[in-house]
């Protein structure tokens, strides 16, 4: 998605040169008390408050994000219009606190995830506008590469767009035992063997001697 700000867009037609920054805010499950909790980076320094417009409500929201080199590198967003399914790939530091307990204390797969992006004055380096998602989904996984010697290091996260939510199918309606109960339709009363019936069209049965 691609929606900015006025200010911003003001700022990019003038020419006066841009100063990006990029910001990841993951709510994962804590794996010891169960409750969801969230933490955010930043390819900025210092750990700063920033009020960026919420993923899911669209709403300004102030939320904390760790910098210090936690977050190493983001995918391109691809830029679409349609329902499409995206998948972008994020580097965080391992070596970053921070970054150790969302992955290690936090069960991230699957964990709601939204991307940011904020662009700083070059003059001043404060945020010309609130941020504004570019992409909101969820954690497929975080595996932690291990590096060879003198390598470096990174947690990536493969993190999928939200609507592959859409693909995803309700087995409860696809069983008679569950849509009987919703005034008693019987659509699926048959679905189990209706596949093993034989069907004669236009002439007769002769397995059968009809």
């Amino acid at each position: 998605m691609r929606d900015n700000d006025p200010a911003v867009s003001a700022h990019l037609q003038s020419r006066q040169g841009v100063n990006p920054r990029s910001l990841v805010w993951i709510t994962a499950k804590n794996r010891s008390s169960g409750v969801a909790e969230s933490l955010g980076f930043w390819n900025g320094d210092d750990t700063v408050e920033v009020t960026v417009i919420s993923g899911t409500t669209g709403f300004p929201v102030t939320r904390t994000y760790h910098g210090w080199g936690a977050l190493l590198s983001i995918d391109p967003v691809p830029l679409v219009s349609d329902l499409s399914i995206r998948t972008i790939q994020i580097g965080l530091s391992p070596i970053s606190e921070e970054v150790r307990l969302a992955i290690r204390q936090y069960d991230a797969r699957l964990a709601p995830i939204e991307v940011h992006r904020g662009f700083l004055g070059p003059d001043n380096q404060i945020l010309i506008a609130n941020p504004r998602p570019r992409f909101v989904g969820w954690v497929n996984g975080a595996p932690i590469d291990t590096p060879a010697a003198k390598g470096e290091g990174k947690v990536a996260l493969s993190v999928v767009s939200h609507t592959r939510a859409l693909t995803k199918i309700n087995p409860a309606k696809r069983s008679d035992e569950t849509q009987k109960l919703r005034g008693n339709d019987r659509f699926r009363k048959y679905s189990d063997v209706a596949g093993q019936w034989t069907f004669f069209w236009g002439e007769h049965n002769k397995v059968n001697g009809n």
